[in-house]
Order: C-alpha cells, then structure tokens, then sequence
C-alpha cells in the first residue's frame, strides 16, 4: 500500500535524480560540514555517517581545533542511534537532523547540497561568506527530509542585505559620494530614491537632498559591507510612518561592489541621528506624519 510518506520520498527521489549530484554516499570523495541551526556552529567531518556513530553517545569528543568539543550534540538521537549500523545511512542523516537542529553541507565543485529537515535550518550566510560560495554561478540545492522537497537556488541568494531595485541609480549615488567633500550646483535637487519620513522645502514629501545626503557622508563616515567587507555607504536616513502609530527605519547604506542594501534597525531616535549627522543647513524643514508635513523646531 502507498502511503502519502513513501509517496513524497519517491517524488523527492525523482526531483533530487534531476539536480542532485552522486549520492553522499558514493566513492567519489566529497567535502562534508555540520551546522548547528540556532549558533551557526560549524565543523567538517570526512563521513557524516560514520560521524554520527562514532559520536552517538551524549558527549561528544571532536578535534580540539572545532568551537563544539565536548558538546552533547547527539545527545537526543543518541537511543536511536544505537539501533542503527552503517547500512542506514538516510535513516540516521533523517534521525539527526531532525533530533539534533543540525543542518549537513555537502560541498562539490560547482554545487551546495544542504540537508535540513522542517523548520530547522540554519542561517548559512557565515558558511557561503567564509568559504566563498555566495556567487551566482554556484549551484545550491536545500533538501528538506521532512517534506520531501528539493529546491534550487543560486549563490549570490545567500548574501547579507537586499538586492538594489533596478532603478537604482547606485552609478550616481558614487559620484556624489566621491564629491562628498565637494558643492555641486545641483546638491539642492534630490537624491534619487530616497524616502526619508522627513521633508526639505522645494522637493517632493520623503526626498533627501544631495546636500544633506553629503553632510550625512562627511559627518558619519562609511560603514562596512557585511559580505565582502567593502566601503559602505547611506542611500537613505529616516523613520517613515507605516501605520496610525508605527514608523519604519529608514536607515540604508549600500555597497556597490555587492550591489546590496544593508537596513540598520539599531537607530531609534532619528531626529537625534539627524542633528548628530547633519550640518544645521541642510536639516530637513518637516516631518510626515499621516501624509502631512509638520513643521520642525527652528534649525540650529
């Protein structure tokens, strides 16, 4: 009789046929990590099943070089366990990851495999940053054992940040920032999709002008990218109002190498983070609030 499991396993079977490389069990040597899904922890094994029994009792003895040593990671899997021999290979990856919040990374050339179960996953933007992998040539297949599933994605989709809108014109947004130090005629004009919660006289409601956008460059200076550690820097500053009594950070600095946009929720008081950064010259006039401009204190 088939039940709805043994139907999902023999659809995930196909699908994983279709895109997965030789099975982790094959001859061929791959290149094997565990991660742990609530540190992020992680540490390379030669065989994942062989790992697990040799390490199935509650403590666990690893290389002294790994950040987990004497750590209890098989610890809920361990009765399980030692029902299990090297023949069971999928049922103990299945048994771990579903007991113990671990995710295994199966590294080959030109692809990521990565076996989670359920909600259990862990956040691999550390992993594919430390070992170069968040690039969008390389090939990523997330493998739910839970569900059954297998889904493909790229590199590049394991970046920090957002990915810049089309119409972002991060060209110009460089050629300010290099005159940052410098006045252009049209540093009164504004900068291109800004949306600041705040407003300057003779620009549209939200619009940051070029002028403060610069002040706001020479007075913080630039941050840094948390993907390729390059030169940041703000494309927006602000607190928009998103409901009757919330407001949204509107604090965004960019890289242009990554091409990423990078939110900090960390600022709080933005009309200190605007006094602290901008010249008195170019603060905003008003603030949005329920669609209306309301008149700031004098600017001093």
């Amino acid at each position: 009789m088939t039940t709805r499991r043994t139907f999902l396993q023999a659809t995930s079977a196909f699908a994983a046929a279709c895109i997965l490389p030789k099975s982790i069990f094959a001859a061929e040597p791959n290149i094997f990590f565990f991660i742990q899904t609530d540190t992020q922890k992680y540490w390379r094994v030669a065989n994942p099943v062989k790992w697990r029994l040799q390490f199935r009792t509650p403590v666990v003895a690893i290389d002294p070089g790994f950040p987990i040593v004497q750590s209890p990671i098989l610890a809920r899997a361990a009765e399980g366990l030692e029902k299990l021999t090297p023949s069971d290979g999928d049922r103990i990856i299945r048994l771990v990851l579903r007991r113990c919040s671990l995710n295994l990374i199966e590294l080959h050339r030109s692809q990521v495999v990565i076996h989670q179960w359920g909600s259990h996953q862990a956040d691999l933007r550390p992993f594919f940053k430390a070992h170069r992998l968040a690039r969008p040539e390389i090939k990523v297949v997330l493998r739910d054992h839970k569900k059954e599933t297998v889904t493909a994605k790229a590199g590049d989709e394991f970046l920090y940040g957002d990915r810049i809108t089309a119409d972002f014109d991060l060209c110009r947004f460089r050629q300010k920032w290099r005159r940052r130090f410098e006045q252009d005629p049209d540093d009164r004009q504004a900068a291109s999709n800004t949306s600041s919660g705040f407003s300057w006289d003779g620009l549209e409601d939200g619009q940051i002008s070029w002028a403060a956008m610069k002040s706001a460059w020479r007075r913080s200076g630039s941050g840094v990218c948390l993907n390729c550690d390059g030169e940041t820097f703000w494309t927006n500053f602000g607190l928009r109002q998103v409901g009757m009594f919330n407001w949204s950070s509107q604090f965004v600095h960019t890289c242009v190498q990554c091409r990423r946009s990078f939110r900090d929720d960390l600022v709080k008081d933005a009309s200190r983070w605007i006094r602290e950064n901008l010249d008195a010259a170019v603060r905003p006039d008003a603030t949005m609030i329920w669609g209306k401009r309301v008149k700031l204190e004098a600017k001093s």
